[in-house]
């Protein structure tokens, strides 16, 4: 199946589409669906590994009560 680390995002994100556009034509067997589904999976998760990544990597940019700035971890619904 390959490494995470092997594919950019937007590769998985664009085979992610083309798994579901085939899963969803129903031209598929029943082993040929378990695999892509599989492999669908495994391209979830790296999505979802490599934007985790990103977000530990994008910090806030915020003032502190005496003035100065300072750093912060960017919280997904934070925009504060």
């Amino acid at each position: 199946m390959g490494k995470a680390e092997d594919i950019s995002f937007e590769e998985a994100m664009k085979q992610l589409e083309e798994i579901v556009d085939s899963l969803e034509s129903g031209a598929l067997g029943l082993e040929e669906s378990l695999d892509t589904f599989e492999r669908g999976m495994f391209l979830v998760r790296t999505c979802q590994e490599k934007l985790d990544n990103a977000e530990t990597k994008i910090a806030k940019l915020v003032e502190t009560k005496d003035g100065k700035l300072a750093t912060e971890p960017f919280r997904v619904g934070d925009e504060s």
